[in-house]
């Protein structure tokens, strides 16, 4: 009998798995660019994350003079991802970052630009950003970098990585004193010359250089040329040995 049936240890009632809605969780995004920049090609308005599912970033744009109006964009709500221009960090400014970062402790910043460079490299490591992105990237791409700052892990490439590291150490000056802050100049050397350049800045001789890279020593008197050209006088004795 129907009461019995239910009563009964060995029976179950059924039990119907209906679908849950998915619940989206949003996660601001202020991209802030010089006043002569384009809109960036990877587009604005919700973009939906690659490795967390129900994840959707929602991409803003603001143009400014400089970082000052920064603080102002972000006070109505501290976004939790910020893209900042290059163009809008230069040494005068480094103050202002600091200021910024105190502000808006629960944002983490990226950088945005045509490609890495000295000045870019440097603004990095001032406003202490967590990846990049390149002005022409895709919307994939976007999404990568910031899905991977979000999860704890740099979003830089690694060829940036890399550029990231010797940009450090040609900060250092010989006898590991800091160089003074400013000082790096918004130029562009070549990978080889980056490397010659740590080496240099690491006290070895031409010859020793030479022996690292495998080139020869007129080799790297001829980096060593262009950097100084691009650079100008530099405090390094020339070791010709």
């Amino acid at each position: 009998m129907p009461s019995a049936l239910w009563a009964s240890e060995s029976f179950q009632p059924p039990f119907f798995d209906f679908p849950r809605p998915a619940v989206d969780t949003r996660v601001p995004v202020l991209v802030a660019t010089g006043p002569s920049r384009a809109p960036p090609l990877f587009g604005l308005g919700l973009l939906a994350s690659r490795h967390r599912a129900g994840r959707l970033y929602e991409v803003a744009y603001a143009q400014m003079n400089s970082l000052c109006d920064l603080g102002a964009c972000c006070l109505p709500q501290a976004p939790r991802l910020l893209l900042v221009d290059t163009a809008l960090i230069s040494p005068e400014s480094v103050n202002r970052l600091d200021d910024l970062r105190h502000r808006f402790p629960a944002t983490d910043w990226l950088l945005g630009w045509e490609s890495p460079s000295l000045q870019g490299l440097d603004a990095a490591i001032r406003s202490q950003a967590r990846g990049c992105v390149e002005w022409t990237a895709s919307a994939e791409q976007l999404a990568h970098a910031l899905d991977a700052v979000l999860a704890g892990i740099l979003g830089f490439p690694r060829p940036v990585l890399q550029a990231l590291y010797l940009s450090v150490l040609r900060s250092k000056a010989p006898g590991g004193r800091a160089a003074s802050c400013g000082t790096t100049p918004a130029i562009r050397l070549t990978a080889r010359e980056d490397e010659v350049l740590s080496l240099m800045h690491r006290d070895m001789t031409n010859k020793q250089i030479a022996e690292r890279l495998g080139i020869s020593v007129n080799t790297v008197k001829k980096h060593l040329a262009h950097v100084f050209a691009k650079q100008g006088p530099h405090s390094r004795r020339w070791h010709l040995a």
